[in-house]
């Protein structure tokens, strides 16, 4: 097995500003973890939409000075993008990160898309709600062959109206608006050289796998998070089977089920229900070559570092 390669979600550590100090100090504390990359926020930890120049050296310095790498950008944005409200803002402000990122060296941009619908049935993608299933005729842009008889036409329509592939059939409209965020994304990051990462959690894996499979053109990679998964009751290893080689970055975020509350909840790399072990072999199997990242949202300050600590001891034993 190759060796595990860990990385370190800064933004988990508190007290972090984007002042050279600050990143400095804390950059040397994940340095001296056995971490061999970082995950900076593209918010809390650097204003990726001011980034200078002299920012940019300044970081790249810092990071060459410690070993480091950047693995990934994260870029939350306050809705995701199936929500119509600002959408172009967001993914303008998406597009900044992912030059950024680029300026820095970081390959990949992470974010959760949003919820995924279930994908359409086969046929009736990019299709809204036809207008047979509302009671009236159904309307096609194909022309009956040459030479028929009016009647002879209008069996044929018939014919085309009772073998549609639309008829009665609807599409969840947040379908094609994340389609087509994420072919734009896609394309943007083929041109830029950083990608978009869409992160999994909040739909079962295979409906993330459809989505982004819709595009043959744009490519959008994936960064899989365990405990998401598990706290939104989806399957790890099912995701893993149909995301595959999607899959470019893995937040080591563990997860369980909190049956009293009725919901689950974010735990300790090691201390939920993911089978680390057997995902990493099922990764292994890709093969998958990306990093590890270690550290989650909201986690205690006053246990943060301790936590990041033990979860880097515990891959590393793995």
């Amino acid at each position: 097995m190759a060796e595990i390669k860990i990385a370190v979600r800064v933004d988990s550590i508190g007290n972090v500003n984007p002042s050279a100090a600050s990143l400095r100090r804390v950059l040397s504390w994940v340095a001296s973890t056995g971490a061999t990359s970082v995950e900076l926020c593209g918010r809390r930890v650097l204003n990726v939409s001011e980034l200078s120049d002299t920012a940019v050296r300044t970081l790249r310095k810092i990071l060459d000075d410690l070993n480091l790498q950047i693995a990934s950008i994260r870029f939350p944005t306050q809705h995701g993008f199936d929500h119509l409200e600002n959408l172009d803002r967001r993914i303008e402000a998406t597009k900044t990160a992912m030059r950024a990122a680029y300026r820095l060296g970081a390959p990949l941009v992470v974010n959760q898309i949003g919820p995924v619908p279930p994908p359409p049935k086969p046929g009736t993608a990019g299709k809204t709600q036809s207008s047979a299933s509302a009671g009236g005729p159904l309307i096609t842009s194909a022309l009956p062959p040459e030479g028929l008889s009016i009647s002879e036409a209008q069996a044929w329509v018939s014919g085309v109206q009772s073998t549609s592939p639309t008829h009665n059939a609807t599409v969840d409209p947040r379908w094609d608006t994340l389609r087509e965020v994420l072919d734009d994304l896609g394309r943007f990051g083929a041109r830029v050289g950083s990608f978009f990462a869409a992160e999994t959690g909040t739909e079962p894996g295979e409906h993330l796998a459809r989505l982004i499979d819709m595009s043959s053109e744009a490519y959008i990679a994936v960064a899989l998070n365990p405990g998401q998964l598990i706290i939104n009751r989806h399957s790890v290893s099912d995701a893993v089977a149909a995301l595959k080689d999607r899959i470019r970055i893995v937040n080591a975020v563990d997860g369980v089920l909190d049956l009293s509350a009725g919901r689950g909840i974010a735990v300790p790399v090691g201390q939920g229900t993911a089978d680390f072990p057997s995902l990493i072999g099922q990764l292994e199997d890709i093969p998958y070559r990306g990093p590890f990242v270690v550290g989650r949202a909201n986690m205690p300050a006053e246990t943060a570092a301790q936590e990041i600590v033990q979860s880097v001891e515990y891959l590393r034993n793995l």
